[in-house]
């Protein structure tokens, strides 16, 4: 990341030049046989250039034929496409399109290695995933109107590719690839979205951008133009290259943070730099600047680009039951256990902090549902899902959610908790009514108490050595003594060994160690922001201040105060 410079880079306005064709692969859209290198043995290495996805259904060719129009053969892209076809007849799409583009394109077979410069469209009847620069294609597990092959495209890409994935949702009915798309934007990729004027249907445009995912919002036809730009930003080009150092040893960094800590109450001090690094250099990529001041500029003109830089600060990618596994073991080893040992009527209190979009607290929500009603027992239970974003809270309160998003729910179970509605699910009211969502900073807010079991999944992965400590201290305050936690898998209690016990190792379940810890426990700062901060870089509560905690009220918290511990 630098400053701004004196002048502009070497090659900055010239084009890449385009590779020579794949063997087989030729102009006119011909199928082609996967090369013999795919059969090959041995690893391959994600590709070491932008791959852009595309998915659309009804209204697709017309708006596939404007964007490769004018979009140049030589672009240093390659592009693979999702269609929905009739699983009964030979595709003609590669055919097609390869009448408006000097590209070479060729219907997928499995094991293809990806190349720049090409177009690679679906065989009829296939389920495309993208495997370390290779296509891999098979035959679809889910019934014909069941099946989601954007959204498994999409989330393939974004882990091959990471920064390097380029979404792209054209017209079609429905919502297929919009959840596809929060995997690309956890990744660091790239959405575009076609604008749905300019699109003949507009269901799945729409739906994207109702979810909040777009990048940018485009005709096809003008598409080209931004991502030629976008893909020569360091971001794409050399994202292994980014080095935070400047020379004057300030980092670049701390202008952003200051102003998103004064201007828009977020203090992201305490998050690791390597991903703050990583996020500001995505926006600047999208807004097209090179240098760090410019940008900065751009954020204190433009609060748009303040909020949403902000929004991919706050990387937020959950799923219903995500790791079964670990979902599994938790049900019978923590929630089994839970049931078995209280009476009817007793309290049952859990705490999903960070929870998102709702779907982790409505998991919760399902288990224990399910285990008290094959003990024939009733609780009083209460699930508390807490998160900073307003805007994911609401979404997880209408819980309403896209049909992929349920796809891996067994069948059983999805009509015992949802309500089928219009291509989408609802989770039905007796479940909503579990639990109780509110706004609440975890570095900023007191905890809540007598908690049973906090899930606290891939949070702390994003935070700084010692903002994890000072987060798993606060969550063992929050616990009753032999209360549980259950972690991401990538996540450990650190040097906490002496404030819990391992329950399962594997998928990072734990058991609270002994009394409450005062010593180890300094509440945040009530709201105040700019308020100063011990020395790191977290702030600490006066012990001369008194809390004054708010009651709940409506099923949520005052905006004005932290939710009570209760």
């Amino acid at each position: 990341m630098a400053r701004r410079p004196s002048d502009k880079r070497d090659g900055a306005n010239s084009k890449p030049k385009a590779s020579k064709p794949a063997h087989g692969a030729a102009r006119g859209g011909s199928k082609v046989d996967a090369p013999a290198a795919a059969k090959a043995s041995g690893r391959r290495k994600s590709a070491e250039f932008p791959v852009v996805g595309i998915g659309a259904s009804a209204g697709g060719i017309e708006a596939l034929t404007r964007l490769f129009e004018a979009m140049p053969a030589d672009s240093g892209m390659a592009f693979v496409i999702i269609l929905h076809l009739d699983p009964t007849r030979e595709s003609q799409l590669a055919h097609l399109l390869g009448q408006h583009t000097e590209m070479p394109v060729a219907e997928i077979a499995d094991g293809m290695a990806i190349e720049p410069n090409h177009v690679y469209v679906i065989a009829p009847d296939s389920s495309l995933t993208v495997e370390r620069g290779r296509l891999r294609l098979k035959e679809p597990a889910e019934p014909r109107g069941h099946r989601h092959p954007v959204d498994v495209l999409f989330a393939a890409l974004a882990n091959d590719q990471q920064e390097r994935a380029i979404c792209i949702v054209l017209s079609g009915t429905g919502r297929n690839g919009t959840e596809g798309l929060k995997e690309v934007k956890a990744q660091g990729g790239c959405v575009l979205v076609q604008d749905p004027e300019t699109a003949r249907f507009d269901g799945m445009p729409r739906s994207a951008i109702a979810a909040k995912l777009d990048d940018h919002v485009l005709a096809p036809e003008d598409m080209p133009k931004f991502l030629l730009r976008y893909i020569r930003h360091a971001y794409v080009a050399a994202p292994h290259a980014i080095d935070e150092s400047t020379a004057d040893g300030d980092s670049p960094l701390d202008p952003i943070l200051a102003l998103l800590r004064v201007r828009c109450g977020h203090d992201f001090r305490h998050y690791k730099r390597s991903t703050l690094l990583r996020r500001v250099h995505r926006r600047m990529g999208l807004a097209n600047h090179e240098a760090v001041d410019d940008y900065t500029d751009l954020l204190r003109t433009n609060p748009a680009e303040m909020d949403a830089l902000v929004k991919d600060l706050m990387i937020s990618v959950t799923r219903f039951f995500r790791d079964p596994e670990a979902w599994e073991t938790l049900d019978k080893t923590v929630l089994a256990s839970l049931v078995a040992e209280r009476n009817s009527d007793a309290p049952i209190r859990l705490w999903a902090p960070g929870c998102a979009t709702g779907e982790e607290a409505y998991s919760l929500a399902m288990l224990l549902t399910e285990r008290a009603e094959a003990a024939q027992k009733q609780f009083q239970i209460k699930i508390f899902a807490t998160d900073s974003q307003d805007d994911n809270l609401k979404l997880a309160r209408a819980g309403v959610y896209p049909e992929a998003a349920v796809s891996a729910i067994p069948p059983d179970r999805l009509r015992r908790f949802f309500d089928k509605l219009d291509g989408t699910y609802e989770i039905k009211k007796e479940l909503r009514e579990l639990v109780v969502f509110a706004q609440h900073n975890l570095l900023r807010e007191p905890p809540f108490s007598r908690i049973d079991l906090i899930t606290c999944r891939n949070l702390l992965i994003y935070l700084e050595p010692q903002a994890q400590k000072r987060v798993l201290a606060l969550l063992h305050f929050g616990l009753r003594e032999g209360g549980y936690l259950f972690l991401g898998s990538a996540e450990t209690v650190g040097v906490h060994h002496d404030l819990f016990e391992i329950v399962s190792k594997k998928w990072r379940i734990y058991r609270r160690l002994g009394p409450t810890r005062h010593d180890l426990v300094n509440f945040p700062l009530l709201p105040g922001p700019t308020r100063p901060a011990h020395a790191d870089g977290l702030p600490r509560l006066p012990a001369s201040r008194r809390l004054v905690l708010p009651k709940l009220r409506n099923g949520r918290f005052s905006t004005a105060s932290p939710p009570p511990p209760y």
